[in-house]
């Protein structure tokens, strides 16, 4: 759906699309090939057409029905339960040693870092869009420039809070009498 977001935004090439994708989503780690297999899957959908082509790269763009599905995507309730389903908590569930146990503690440590690291450079890219003017409305109905403000700033947050969420794993993971095991007030 990202890829044709960015075809619904206006048409674009391949490479283009790599670019606004990889821009657009900086922490999705698309696979290298996405724009082109998700490009060839919507043509056959005709979501998307081959508007430019010749001595040039080909240009695509959506096509009415895949701006129509686009905005039915848009429209449907994002309200769902997510998923709590993840490589690391399902390594957890299978560990029945102290030596794999400190492997784990060691890698929840690197997550750790990892996700603070990530947080500073989704924090960098805040300031420097900042810097550049790309976060200041330019009126009370720039949504565009609202959401992408508030976008960037939920994605520091997330970082952190992933960051305190691993560390809290860690730090319950290291204490073999459970003093560290606290549930929210009021909980049995």
């Amino acid at each position: 759906m990202a890829v044709l977001g960015l075809l619904v935004q206006h048409s674009d090439t391949v490479g283009g699309l790599s670019l606004r994708l990889e821009g657009q989503h900086p922490n999705a780690r698309w696979p290298r090939n996405i724009v082109h297999n998700t490009l060839t899957s919507h043509v056959r959908k005709d979501l998307v057409r081959v508007v430019g082509s010749g001595g040039a790269a080909e240009r695509y763009e959506a096509t009415p029905a895949g701006v129509e599905h686009f905005r039915e995507w848009l429209r449907k309730s994002a309200a769902t339960v997510p998923t709590l389903r993840d490589a690391l908590r399902a390594k957890l569930s299978y560990i029945e040693d102290e030596e794999q146990l400190a492997g784990a503690i060691r890698d929840i440590r690197k997550q750790e870092e990892w996700c603070v690291d990530e947080a500073e450079t989704a924090q960098g890219r805040y300031r420097r869009a900042w810097r550049l003017g790309r976060l200041q409305s330019s009126g009370k109905h720039d949504v565009r420039t609202r959401v992408r403000r508030v976008l960037m700033v939920d994605e520091v947050k997330l970082w952190l809070e992933r960051a305190a969420a691993l560390r809290r794993l860690r730090v319950s993971l290291e204490d073999p009498d459970g003093e560290n095991d606290t549930l929210a007030a009021g909980d049995d």
